[in-house]
Order: C-alpha cells, then structure tokens, then sequence
C-alpha cells in the first residue's frame, strides 16, 4: 500500500528551494520503498480556493489556521501503517530539523492515479 508523508515545517522557516535534499530522504531515494517526492516552496507562495457557496474565492497565501505549514511530501510504500511509521520515524530521526513534523496518511486506492 502506498503511502504519503506530509511534511509540515514551523511557520516562518525560509524558503527550502535552494537547500540540498535532506540526508534521511537522499539515502532513501532508489530504494524500492520511496516512490516519489515534493518539496514545496515557502508557505507564501500558495494560493488558496475555496468554494463560497458556488462561487471559487481565491486568496493569497495558504490562509489555513495553523502553526505549521506543508512543507513538501514523501510516497512511500509499506506493508502496513506500523511499517510506515517506521519508515517516517527513522527519517524523523536521521535529520529533521526542530519543530518538523512529518503526518503519515495512507493514499486512496493504494495509488496515486489520473483522474
């Protein structure tokens, strides 16, 4: 089953564009268990819709109540959650930085697909 690791940062960190690939992933990547990844630019640069009553708003910014902001995403695949946690929870440990957080959520279908 395929899995995503979202990777929130604290609100504030600086843009993550011109930094190298953390080690934790870097040593990951070409391993059958990491399938993809995507580091996001800074929070600021996001736009949010929202639908208001049939009409699409847009606002600059990602304009979500939150200390944290979604930093960039991990696919992985897992036999199951605890073998996905691990799997978070080792790159967790080989370099995450302070108030990182990493949320682990299964995909639907096992798959990211086209629509």
């Amino acid at each position: 089953m395929q899995y995503a690791l979202l990777a929130y940062d604290p609100a504030g960190d600086s843009d993550r564009a011109a930094r190298p690939v953390p080690g934790a992933l870097a040593a990951r990547l070409g391993k059958p268990d990491v399938t993809g990844w995507a580091r996001l630019h800074a929070a600021e640069s996001a736009t949010t819709l929202r639908n208001d009553d049939g009409r699409v708003l847009l606002t600059d910014g990602p304009f979500i109540d939150s200390k944290e902001y979604l930093a960039g995403l991990i696919l992985i695949e897992a036999g199951d959650l605890d073998q996905a946690l691990a799997i978070a929870g080792e790159m967790m440990l080989a370099g995450a930085g302070p108030g990182v957080a990493i949320e682990v959520r299964p995909v639907l279908d096992g798959r990211l697909g086209a629509a």
